[in-house]
């Protein structure tokens, strides 16, 4: 069976698989830290490959996406990769979730959900759940 992997170059595959370690690892760091966090944003510089860290207003976590959407489609012709990551309630379980939405320049376009738990000051994280999403940066 086909996977995302198969439509994008082997450097696609590490800029996606890059911001997703940043962006989940950022978070667990500020959940343990302050037991939540305001939604950010990631992107890959076109030019360095430097993964940069873009601040968004506070907001719910689904302004804060869509202003992440926005501010990162702003910045497109400089950047190749992006992520917009949340933290969110999971209404099915009724527990928490690291949203993380991933885009690159090549038109792949993944979401990737992280539940998760705090025990102790400490992220007990869940399994990865990924499925495909609508493009937003390059669209």
């Amino acid at each position: 069976m086909a996977t995302w992997r198969d439509r994008v170059s082997e450097s696609a595959q590490e800029d996606l698989d890059g911001l997703l370690d940043v962006a989940l690892t950022m978070a667990e760091e500020r959940l343990a830290d302050k037991g939540a966090f305001y939604p950010f944003a990631l992107v890959v510089n076109g030019e360095t490959g430097v993964v940069d860290v873009v601040g968004l207003p506070y907001a719910s976590a689904p302004q804060a996406q869509e202003l992440g959407y926005r501010a990162v489609g702003a910045m497109r012709s400089q950047i190749r990769a992006a992520a917009v990551v949340a933290d969110v309630r999971l209404p099915e379980t009724g527990g928490d979730g690291i949203d993380v939405f991933l885009e690159h320049a090549e038109g792949i376009a993944l979401g990737i959900l992280q539940p998760y738990h705090l025990a102790d000051s400490e992220v007990v994280p869940g399994s990865l759940e990924a499925h495909s999403a609508q493009q937003r940066i390059w669209s």
